[in-house]
């Protein structure tokens, strides 16, 4: 195999630094900062849908069609519409199995992510050298570590491999006409809007390129804008036929949602290029300003100081860091209120060409070039510890949960979902001081009634303020199968078997397969004298094929 090797030159020392092999390089990098991470176990963070919930949907391939003409997390009310993430779940149920082999996929991802990223900052002519020593911070790089660690985070991952691969070919065919070039910029931009709706940025961003740094024909302009709109318009209908959003936000509802989240742009720009806020689960109302303030100064120094810089490249670069970056700017709060890091995962490249045109990696830098290259290894090795200690938060869900709690002391729902961890785990005081954190700070948060009312089960099974905890939560979230069951057991045991009847109708009717709902329900109806009420359920659950607890139907037929 031929060596391959990038050359660093000083113009003013004429000093040579020789890296051997940098693919191979960050290949291994990229392998031994995230190995241990294909041990973690599920944080309940949406990757406990796909992999546990889902796991009828994704066990026969059959199923495989079908995938095009759904949503992400329901059938059809649903805002995401991403089936090429859905099928690379569907990959790891039907030929990995295993959680491990989960992990395997998204630290695939991740290297095919930075290998084509080396690749792109050649095809943009950087130098080797600063096409590697960037690579080799994007592949480190602490804010990045979601994606590959949090199986949910391959989403974007996928979406970068296949986002690249769709700009190197487009490159590729203005260079040489070769018409494959061209079919596979179609291919890859479709893999990439199909997993993710940010992909709809790629075109502009492409024309943006085309126009501002190469001498494009009309004709081709034309073709690829051609392209464009069929592959737009596919997405656009499939999309339409296969999800219905439950959630509509009107225009001034978005726009209200930009402007509040507007702050964030400077926020993600701070964690670029100062890691050091990191949150497994961050809230914006948590986050702060000030790195994002230095990283502004910072930045516009070393572009100050560089006055050879390409400023049509630096147009694009700071163009694909904002309009990648922007789609989650729109995201109502209704829908998602987390300002999660692995969506820098994309936009951060465009900071990364931005850098490359800094005074470090000029040209004319008056400094030996090798002080540059030992610099970037110096800071690629702290994102190495950083990117390593940020890791460890997602290993299983109970840590990752406290480390949610503690990041976003705010977040009503990261304190819920510890205070139900614990809980699970027998934790029952740690459970309540977690609970009572988040009713105080949303009274109206989804399950947290309900599990203080478990808690004070705990206590004393009879505390009257269980049931005004089991009611409250029915109030401001009705229909929740567990509460029902609850209530049902509640006013069973203090006598009222009319209310207890009630609630395990709701049960049933909520959830038609709830065996010991209907078992609790007929056994009630019998204890009340209600044997033919019970006969005309089991009859109507025959015919709807919904299941019949077989034992009390025995029972029930024996009686007189």
């Amino acid at each position: 195999m031929k060596k391959k090797q990038i050359v660093q030159e000083s113009p003013i020392t004429n000093s040579h630094v020789h890296i051997s092999y940098p693919i191979s390089i960050l290949i291994v990098v990229g392998i031994f900062l995230y190995i241990k991470s294909l041990g973690f176990g599920l944080t309940q963070l949406d990757d406990s849908i796909f992999i546990k919930d889902f796991n009828e949907l994704f066990s026969d391939i059959k199923n495989l069609g079908h995938l095009f003409f759904r949503g992400v997390f329901f059938e059809k009310t649903d805002s995401y519409y991403r089936p090429l993430l859905m099928v690379s779940f569907m990959f790891n149920k039907l030929v990995t199995g295993n959680l491990y082999g989960y992990h395997v996929t998204n630290l695939f991802f991740h290297l095919s992510s930075c290998v084509l990223l080396y690749f792109f900052f050649l095809q943009l002519k950087l130098r080797s050298d600063v096409s590697f020593l960037l690579t080799l911070l994007f592949t480190v790089h602490p804010v990045l570590s979601q994606a590959v660690v949090w199986i949910p985070g391959r989403n974007d991952s996928m979406l970068t491999t296949f986002a690249l691969a769709s700009f190197l070919c487009l490159l590729k065919y203005v260079e040489t006409k070769k018409w494959y070039q061209l079919l596979l910029h179609f291919v890859f931009l479709s893999m990439a809007l199909f997993t993710k709706e940010s992909g709809i940025i790629l075109p502009a961003l492409a024309f943006g390129y085309l126009f501002l740094l190469t001498k494009t024909e009309l004709k081709t302009y034309l073709l690829f804008i051609a392209g464009w709109i069929v592959i737009g318009v596919t997405w656009l209908y499939m999309r339409s036929i296969s999800i219905e959003p439950l959630i509509k936000p009107t225009a001034s509802e978005y726009s209200e949602g930009f402007i509040n989240r507007l702050p964030l742009l400077i926020h993600y720009l701070g964690k670029s290029f100062l890691p050091f806020n990191l949150s497994v689960f961050p809230m914006q109302a948590d986050t702060t300003i000030y790195l994002g303030l230095a990283a502004i100064v910072l930045l516009a120094v070393a572009l100050f100081l560089n006055k050879e810089s390409d400023k049509k490249l630096l147009l694009f670069g700071f163009g694909w860091f904002v309009l990648f970056l922007l789609p989650a700017f729109f995201v109502p709060k209704e829908i998602n209120e987390q300002a999660f890091e692995h969506r820098l995962y994309l936009p951060i490249i465009g900071l990364f060409i931005v850098l490359s045109q800094t005074i470090p990696y000029s040209e004319k830098y008056i400094v030996n070039q090798k002080i540059t290259f030992w610099i970037t290894i110096l800071i690629a090795a702290v994102f190495v510890l950083i990117n390593y200690g940020h890791q460890q938060k997602f290993k299983n869900e109970i840590t990752f949960w406290e480390n949610a709690a503690i990041d976003s002391p705010s977040s009503s729902y990261a304190h819920k979902l510890l205070g139900v961890k614990y809980f699970n785990k027998s934790k029952f005081e740690e459970s309540r001081v977690e609970i009572q954190k988040a009713l105080e700070i949303d009274s109206t948060e989804r399950y947290a009634s309900l599990y203080y009312a478990k808690y004070l089960q705990t206590k004393n099974p009879k505390d009257p303020k269980i049931e005004y905890y089991l009611l409250r939560e029915e109030q401001y979230n009705p229909g929740f199968l567990d509460n029902l069951f609850e209530l049902a057991k509640v006013n069973f045991e203090k006598g009222d078997k009319v209310l207890a009847q009630k609630y395990l109708e709701e049960c049933v009717r909520v959830s038609p397969t709830f065996m010991m709902a209907k078992n609790n329900l007929l056994i009630l109806l019998m204890e009340t004298g209600q044997k033919q009420a019970a006969l005309d359920k089991i009859a109507q659950w025959k015919k709807d094929k919904t299941g019949v607890p077989k034992e009390m139907e025995q029972q029930i037929n024996k009686m007189p």
